[in-house]
């Protein structure tokens, strides 16, 4: 009878294959690290760090969002909902805070950001000055570096605000060494809702990079409505530059003023920009409800001029189509709009004008997008966005 001839010791017989399989293994380990949204992001930093200034203020660089799907712990159940990554719809009802009994909600995002944007959202209030519907008015933004989950461990203040004002906020914290960090409530508005507390998103971005990708949209009723990022108004502008720039996630705040006139706009923008210090560009859609040709380009000016006073980007949209009133002004404003951003030299927003004027079924009422609209005028800033974002 033969036997197999004995193998050298010191190498098992499956030695070679293991070797091959970890090879192969290392391989898509190493092609899935490149797909990772933190190594993206490196990569868009160093686009943007190889592309140089440009003319308009860019290019911007990226600020991964980190929250999305994070651990939460809160003080009332059910928080779950504020990283799920949807606005306007189901939101964490955190009851009648106060001092004595806050309602909080903590994130765990771990090591390794050194400097994080947290932006918090009560999208069921419509106008950006709207508090009805359960904003904080008086709260803190705490971190912790040795909290295990959420509710024990030692707690740093990093921000406190009182007398809030708006419906959406975002604020830049240090976050070197942290793990956690905490939103805590501690006083509504006088005529919120019986309920109390309503957040549908906390959204926590990277600005460990020098990440400066974040936008205000400065507007009346109809950039209120079409920047809420509801479930019908997706994909959002956000949506919209994330796939169209890979690494970039822009943090968004939603600022319109309904029935505003572009003049009492302009009366409010150092507010504004004292409330969003960490915004970079100021996207501006504005001028549906101006009767006043003079008044429009004296407001809109003034608007420009103070936001690049500031060190942020105006970009500037031609005014949507309408059909509700008849005659059509819009074209008259628009030539206002145009002279305005010649003159300054300003990157030009999207035509919606054009837009809205070929599908004027687009239009709900004449005048507000449906979703089919909204959704298109977020891509159509994507577009015109393009500019202030490296090349891919």
């Amino acid at each position: 009878m033969s036997h197999p001839a004995p193998r050298p010791p010191g190498r098992p017989a499956f030695l070679p294959v293991a070797l091959a399989i970890a090879t192969v293994l290392a391989a898509a380990g190493a092609v899935a690290w490149e797909r990772t949204p933190a190594r993206r992001a490196r990569a868009a930093a160093a686009r943007a760090e190889r592309a140089g200034p440009s003319p308009h203020g860019g290019p911007l660089r990226p600020a991964r969002l980190l929250s999305r799907g994070a651990q939460v712990a809160a003080s009332r159940p059910g928080a779950g909902v504020l990283v799920d990554g949807v606005y306007r719809g189901d939101a964490w009802a955190g009851g009648v805070p106060s001092p004595a009994a806050p309602a909080w909600a903590a994130l765990r995002i771990g090591r390794g950001p050194t400097r994080v944007l947290l932006s918090w959202t009560s999208s069921h209030n419509h106008d950006y000055r709207e508090q009805q519907y359960g904003a904080p008015v008086d709260y803190r933004i705490e971190t912790s570096a040795d909290s295990r989950d959420g509710r024990d461990g030692t707690w740093r203040t990093e921000v406190e605000v009182h007398g809030n004002p708006v419906r959406s906020r975002a604020h830049a914290l240090d976050f070197a060494g942290r793990r956690w960090v905490r939103l805590v409530v501690t006083g509504l508005a006088p005529g919120v809702n019986r309920w109390g507390l309503f957040l549908d998103e906390i959204d926590v971005h990277d600005l460990s990079l020098g990440g400066d990708d974040v936008w205000v949209f400065l507007g009346d009723s109809i950039g209120a409505g079409v920047f809420d990022r509801a479930p019908a108004h997706r994909p959002s502008f956000a949506d919209a530059i994330a796939r169209a720039h890979p690494g970039y996630q822009p943090a968004m705040i939603d600022a319109g003023f309904c029935r505003a006139r572009t003049w009492e706009v302009a009366e409010r923008i150092d507010e504004v920009l004292a409330l969003n210090p960490d915004a970079k560009v100021f996207a501006i859609v504005l001028g549906a409800n101006d009767g006043d040709l003079a008044r429009l380009r004296a407001g809109l000016e003034r608007i420009v001029e103070r936001v690049r006073a500031a060190g942020r980007i105006p970009v500037v949209a031609r005014i949507p189509f309408q059909t509700r009133y008849g005659y059509d002004w819009v074209a008259q404003k628009n030539a206002v709009v145009d002279a305005v951003v010649a003159e300054h030299g300003l990157l030009p927003g999207p035509d919606l004008y054009a837009w809205f004027r070929d599908r004027p079924d687009r239009l709900a009422d004449g005048l507000h997008p449906d979703a089919e609209g909204s959704v298109a005028m977020s891509r159509l800033w994507a577009e015109a966005a393009a500019p202030l974002y490296p090349a891919p």
